[in-house]
């Protein structure tokens, strides 16, 4: 299989738990109100549910867009251990070519434990990062980016592996392929330095609000876009969960809402709005069709619980699903 998408970045077992009995608080700062998930000190809770999720953010968008038929694969570093045969077993299924997944005995498959309370759709998370970082340059096979058209990068924060993806990037744009980020909040506070370098060098990057207000450190949307823009990237995305996305290629802005579907779990939707842009693009959608196509796997993956769970394996119900549904979106200039 000739491979169009490769991706690096994080591999993770996530554990979904259902809990009622915990407590929530909010603490104002000046115009900021922060809102906290806490368990009473030395309290044992019981948990109504119990579930576990292959995910990560890099492995999620490879197998998002294999489900999309575009050949994909994951390069980055996993561990030896139960979960990484969950993730690979499940990649495998879903389309990944896993072939060239690098694997270690120095640490175990990254794991996430994410806490789902009664309150509302969001979700806590407590990340185990495990070997996801001790990718290095060596571990690149230049081999594998002969016929890439496109090459998505996740958050990665140790010097060696942000090494590995800036390698990734060149060989990339070295045959003509598109490079895609999708940094977190990880590396834009715990390596900026980094974050700024291998933004810089993307072509396309999507960020939720809160990671590009901390990068850019501006607070209305519009400044944040210019920011990004004038790095030199081709096209930028900021979502704002409920409050839909915006899109800008540096020219026009398009403001779109998010479709209307029961919303179940938002884990791994901003994965699927990533996804949903590298399709987009590979297949030459314009402004407004990508913000749509975006949009729609966001929304696709939002109605199940679980990452990657309610993509669809079929390219044409995403398009039968654009054309049914309306979303709401207003296009302006960049000025």
């Amino acid at each position: 299989m000739s491979l169009e998408l490769l991706t690096i970045g994080s591999c993770t077992l996530d554990c979904i738990i259902d809990i009622e009995d915990i407590l929530r608080f909010e603490l104002l700062k000046e115009d900021e109100v922060k809102k906290y998930t806490a368990i009473e000190y030395s309290k044992k809770l019981n948990i109504e549910n119990l579930r576990f999720f292959p995910g990560g953010s890099a492995a999620n968008i490879a197998c998002d867009c294999a489900m999309m038929k575009i050949p994909s694969s994951f390069i980055g570093m996993i561990g030896k251990d139960f979960s990484a045969k969950m993730c690979l077993d499940d990649m495998e299924n879903r389309g990944v070519d896993i072939s060239h997944i690098n694997q270690t005995e120095k640490d175990r498959t990254a794991f996430s434990v994410i806490l789902k309370t009664k309150w509302g759709k969001d979700r806590s998370i407590l990340a185990y990062k495990g070997a996801n970082d001790l990718v290095s340059p060596e571990d690149i096979n230049q081999n594998l980016f002969e016929n890439i058209k496109a090459f998505a990068w996740t958050s990665l924060t140790k010097e060696k592996s942000c090494e590995a993806v800036e390698k990734c990037i060149k060989l990339t744009k070295e045959k003509g392929g598109k490079v895609f980020g999708a940094p977190s909040m990880s590396i834009i506070k715990n390596n900026p330095k980094w974050a700024d370098v291998l933004i810089s060098n993307s072509d396309i990057i999507s960020l939720n609000k809160e990671e590009a207000q901390s990068y850019t450190r501006k607070t209305d949307t519009i400044h944040m876009i210019k920011v990004l823009i004038d790095k030199g990237l081709d096209l930028v995305a900021i979502t704002n969960g409920s409050n839909g996305s915006v899109l800008s290629d540096g020219k026009k802005v398009i403001n779109s809402g998010v479709y209307d579907v029961s919303v179940e779990d938002m884990t791994g939707a901003g994965d699927a709005f990533m996804s949903g842009i590298i399709v987009a693009t590979l297949n030459k959608y314009n402004l407004d069709k990508t913000s749509k196509f975006a949009a729609a796997l966001g929304a696709f993956e939002a109605r199940e619980t679980g990452v990657r769970e309610g993509i669809p394996s079929n390219f044409d119900m995403v398009e039968d699903f654009i054309e049914k549904n309306p979303l709401e979106q207003v296009m302006t200039e960049l000025k």
